[in-house]
């Protein structure tokens, strides 16, 4: 990594500092921002425990990238089973090894908490992050495929 960076696991506390990415990562997928409900979600998640969020920094503390994942569990390996539900890198901070950074960590954090698998996924058409999935030894499931029915608003 080309950059002084820190890679830690947020708390409660970090809502703020997570924010402006988790936002940025909304718009990416061409979704609204909705900050305040972002906010809401997020503070959910990390009071009750079901996220976990790596956060990257700069020296001066400054937020450059995220990893969310759900710890959850794989009924056919019988083990627990991690989500790695959203990356994402402030484009200027792009090009330095944040996202492997982040990647290896959220692999370390699974596996330090008994994890026996990642799982992700990613749009057709995030060419860059495939790559990266690819390089670390992520596979493409051939076997099952990924259905979706909404039942609320989620936009």
């Amino acid at each position: 990594m080309s950059r002084d960076v820190r890679i830690r696991l947020a708390e409660s506390q970090d809502i703020d500092a997570i924010l402006p990415l988790f936002t940025a990562y909304r718009v990416f997928y061409g979704l609204e921002p909705r900050t305040a409900d972002s906010w809401a979600y997020l503070a959910a998640r990390l009071a009750d425990g079901s996220a976990m969020v790596l956060l990257a920094e700069d020296e001066e503390g400054e937020g450059l990238g995220l990893v969310l994942m759900y710890p959850g569990f794989d009924s056919l390996a019988l083990a627990p089973s991690w989500l790695l539900s959203d990356l994402f890198v402030e484009p200027e901070a792009r090009g330095h090894g944040i996202a492997l950074a982040l990647m290896q960590a959220a692999h370390a954090l699974a596996a330090e908490r008994g994890a026996g698998s990642m799982l992700l996924e990613t749009a057709h058409d995030n060419l860059a992050a495939q790559a990266l999935y690819r390089k670390l030894g992520y596979v493409r499931d051939s076997v099952f495929g990924r259905y979706a029915l909404k039942l609320a608003r989620t936009d």
